[in-house]
């Protein structure tokens, strides 16, 4: 697993078949933060100059859509909370879904980290479209805070797949919190790539992350079908001073 400046990234080959299962994985994230954004909703008065979009992937199955967008931060600084605002359009261009929605979880309309220099994947599991997506707009607002501080010390296994196409197959590990301080909130975001194309994603979260060495389990469901690729993890830890206490 190579870790660089809060991202955790690893990849894996040859992964057997599964099916998402947003449900459970929106039910885990229930267990999760309640911080919220404010009831006006996410507004964006000013694109950013300094993170750009490098791609994007609308995905779909019978479980629900995902959108996978790659950011990277062309700043000399390293970025938080960079707002980004999704319009996701169906065949005729008639908007099914946005995520500004009053009172939306933070990350679901946020990147929570981006290295100086770097380029992340954030993921949003949660498109809740009114009709069928087709493809997505993408605005990354200019309001990021800038972070000196230091990264929590978080260590995330491989994932490995568990599970049925019956209740739903997960990608699972464990997560060591080594930073000598409990973790408000751990972030994980799961990508899968086939040929260099995504063809599936997730995001999961471990709440309360007690520091020391005992491993706390993680799971993390999909939309979309890994099966045979290489699946690309990122942990987003809760830096100092930021996130729920």
């Amino acid at each position: 697993m190579l870790v660089l400046a809060g991202l955790a990234a690893l990849s894996l080959g040859a992964l057997s078949g599964c099916e998402s299962t947003q449900s459970r994985s929106a039910e885990l994230e229930e267990r999760g933060a309640k911080t919220l954004l404010a009831d006006s909703g996410l507004e964006i008065d000013k694109q950013s100059t300094e993170v750009t979009v490098g791609g994007s992937e609308l995905l779909s199955d019978a479980n629900g859509s995902a959108v996978v967008v790659t950011l990277r931060n062309r700043s000399q600084q390293d970025l938080t909370d960079v707002p980004i605002l999704i319009d996701v359009l169906d065949t005729k261009g008639k908007s099914v879904y946005r995520n500004d929605i009053p009172g939306i979880e933070p990350a679901l309309a946020a990147v929570p980290f981006i290295p100086a220099g770097s380029a992340v994947e954030w993921v949003n599991d949660q498109v809740l479209a009114s009709g069928k997506p087709k493809r997505v707009l993408i605005k990354v607002g200019a309001d990021a805070s800038s972070y000196n501080g230091e990264i929590p010390q978080v260590e995330v296994s491989d994932p490995r797949l568990d599970g049925d196409p019956v209740s739903g197959i997960e990608a699972t590990g464990d997560v060591v919190n080594r930073s000598g301080e409990d973790q408000g909130r751990l972030l994980l975001y799961v990508v899968a790539r086939k040929g260099g194309e995504v063809v599936a994603a997730g995001r999961g979260a471990i709440e309360h992350l007690k520091a020391g060495t005992k491993p706390v389990h993680y799971d993390v469901f999909f939309i979309g079908n890994p099966s045979g690729a290489e699946l690309e993890l990122s942990a987003f830890p809760t830096l100092p001073g930021q996130g729920p206490e």
